[in-house]
């Protein structure tokens, strides 16, 4: 038979380490409330990391964003060209690809839908014994070549491609025109006109 006094130890003993376990955890618990933010104390956070961020040069994107809508076209010739004058706009109105709508396959003309650099891309093909000399214009300034001369006495036909890299602003326009008078001839089938935005 165990003594009296044993018993009250164990009993003491049991019930101040059930004390000890209740204060524990009420002490965690005023912990993590005390370090729970309000929601004016997270949009204060949040507004300083966002203007770090844009002071560092990083820019806001989100998916969904119109931002992140790719722009990219692709336009053939849809009649072969024949002595075009000088200066002409060609106009590529076979319509493979036009992502953002920016390309128009009526006036061969691109709009730039925001700021952004752009990468343009133009392959013509000139019969033998004939030559079609193009340029590609930023708002009507001279930005890019393309020389397709099949005069040169092979007997095959000439082509060409070109690209320019350009930088655009809003509703800046792109096109591809003749250059001076020597527009003599294109074949449909083998000239087209794209570009996209980086």
């Amino acid at each position: 038979m165990k003594p009296r006094f044993l018993k009250h130890i164990v009993f003491n003993s049991i019930s101040m380490g059930f004390t000890i376990k209740w204060i524990f955890i009420v002490v965690v618990i005023v912990a993590e409330l005390s370090v729970i933010e309000t929601t004016k104390d997270f949009i204060s956070k949040y507004k300083r990391y966002n203007t770090l961020c844009r002071e560092l040069g990083y820019e806001r994107k989100t998916s969904g964003s119109s931002d992140n809508e790719i722009i990219a076209f692709y336009a053939q010739l849809s009649a072969d060209q024949w002595n075009l004058h000088a200066n002409a706009v060609v106009v590529f109105g076979r319509m493979i690809l036009n992502s953002g709508s920016a390309y128009d396959a009526n006036t061969g003309i691109f709009t730039a839908p925001k700021k952004g650099t752009y990468v343009f891309t133009w392959t013509m093909l000139s019969a033998q014994g004939k030559h079609f000399h193009t340029t590609v214009v930023l708002n009507g300034m001279v930005m890019g070549y393309n020389f397709v001369d099949g005069r040169t006495g092979n007997s095959h036909n000439a082509s060409g491609t070109s690209s320019a890299i350009i930088k655009m602003k809003k509703n800046d326009k792109v096109w591809i025109r003749t250059y001076n008078r020597f527009g003599e001839f294109a074949y449909k089938t083998w000239a087209s006109f794209s570009g996209y935005r980086l």
